[in-house]
């Protein structure tokens, strides 16, 4: 059976299902006969019998499937993925493809089966034996487990990097490949990018990961929108490790600036749960990589002119309980106070005036759709200090309490310009 080779690094498809990711069941519903038979033929001598129980697997796993968050808990805590690992050492082609793709779908959005596979001994072995050059059919099936695994498990990403010949291997394959396993490496990198941890953050730079293999990306010519879709996805990559680094030079990536605007066109899709280039975008994958170009003059105005202040208003307004919808609520609230309090010209004002992004924030203050008490917290901050300078304006022209005031004197042109900027 087909499958795309691209379909998640940050990517959430069939939205009503992986978008409540990883549920703690409160009990791990029962195995059926006919499944329970399925596991035990994946360890079958015959690795075609094996191959068939995998693909068995595979489909009950899959999101397309009305049970497949259930069966993700059965098959996971079965023992299944054990014998599944060890399918990706066969001689048999087809057994080591249903094995990837078994593997790559248990982690679909399922942060329990992320870790499992990761910890599942010889499994990163035989992962990284897969992404070799010999082994070209099964290279983007492999990658996808990584790609998986690191997007929906940041806990598993230091297990990953720092496993002898994956980064190399990945890299390797980013950048000379066949088309469709660089999308997948890419996106595997660019998950891998998203981890929190610092020690992942310097392996990865420490391997290049920015200058020998993302540059290199992001300096390939092509066209379409498979292309468009991995040429962002490595300036993503680029601005994950590097963005909040004043001394990186990001802009200096061959076509980083063309990326930007394809990230904002991104953004709009995944606000809208909608596909592009094959693959469904979660926001948070998007809002990171904004969250720290935003933090560079440069790009922040780059990243407006391509409606970056209309997408965060629309994330702020459409914000629901979802995959790391917490921490993606964060990043945009960060970026909006920038915004608002800290514009850099007068169009970011006209922009965020326009949009209403003190009302998406307000909203946010409220907290009425289950928003983290953090997230609501940091909306109401950025409220307060609007209203801070709006009083400070206003006190100013008090004859009692601002008659000592230079701004006192201003004339009405001067302070409808204070006003102006005051944001009143």
């Amino acid at each position: 059976m087909e499958r795309a080779c691209f379909p998640l690094d940050e990517e959430v498809a069939h939205r009503d299902e992986t978008y409540v990711c990883d549920a703690s069941a409160a009990a791990t519903p029962e195995i059926s006969d006919e499944m329970a038979a399925k596991i035990a033929q994946l360890s079958d001598p015959n690795h075609s019998v094996a191959a068939y129980a995998a693909q068995y697997l595979f489909e009950r796993a899959h999101t397309s499937n009305a049970r497949s968050a259930d069966n993700k808990d059965r098959i996971g805590s079965s023992g299944a993925i054990l014998p599944i690992c060890r399918l990706m050492e066969s001689g048999q082609e087809a057994a080591r493809f249903q094995a990837c793709s078994a593997l790559s779908e248990l982690a679909f959005c399922h942060e329990a089966n992320c870790r499992v596979i990761i910890s599942t001994p010889g499994c990163l072995e035989a992962i990284v034996t897969l992404l070799q050059p010999d082994h070209g059919t099964s290279q983007c099936d492999a990658a996808l487990i990584v790609n998986n695994c690191a997007a929906f498990c940041t806990d598993t990403c230091a297990s990953i990097v720092h496993y002898p010949g994956m980064l190399a291997a990945l890299q390797a394959l980013a950048t000379g490949s066949s088309s469709s396993a660089k999308n997948v490496a890419v996106g595997a990198l660019n998950s891998l990018t998203r981890c929190p941890s610092a020690g992942v953050r310097l392996a990865m730079l420490s391997a290049g990961v920015v200058e020998d293999t993302l540059s290199a990306v992001l300096a390939e010519e092509g066209e379409g929108d498979h292309y468009d879709a991995r040429i962002a996805r490595a300036a993503m990559g680029v601005a994950n490790l590097q963005g909040a680094d004043e001394e990186a030079t990001l802009g200096g990536c061959p076509r980083f600036a063309s990326a930007i605007a394809t990230i904002c066109k991104i953004m709009r899709y995944a606000i809208e749960e909608r596909s592009w280039a094959g693959i469904f975008f979660a926001p948070y994958s998007v809002c990171l990589p904004l969250h720290n170009l935003s933090g560079c003059e440069e790009h922040r105005r780059s990243l407006v002119q391509h409606g970056m202040v209309e997408l965060l208003c629309d994330l702020l307004l459409q914000w629901k309980p979802a995959h790391q919808a917490d921490q993606t609520l964060l990043l945009a609230l960060a970026v909006a106070r920038r915004l608002l309090l800290e514009p850099d010209c007068d169009d970011q004002r006209d922009r965020t005036a326009r949009c209403g992004l003190v009302a998406a924030v307000q909203r946010t203050a409220e907290g009425a759709r289950g928003e983290a008490p953090e997230a609501v917290a940091d909306a109401g901050a950025i409220v307060s200090d609007l209203r801070e300078r709006h009083q400070a304006v206003w006190m100013c022209q008090s004859a009692r309490l601002g008659g000592q005031s230079a701004m006192y004197a201003l004339d009405e042109h001067v302070m409808d310009l204070v006003v102006a900027f005051a944001r009143v």
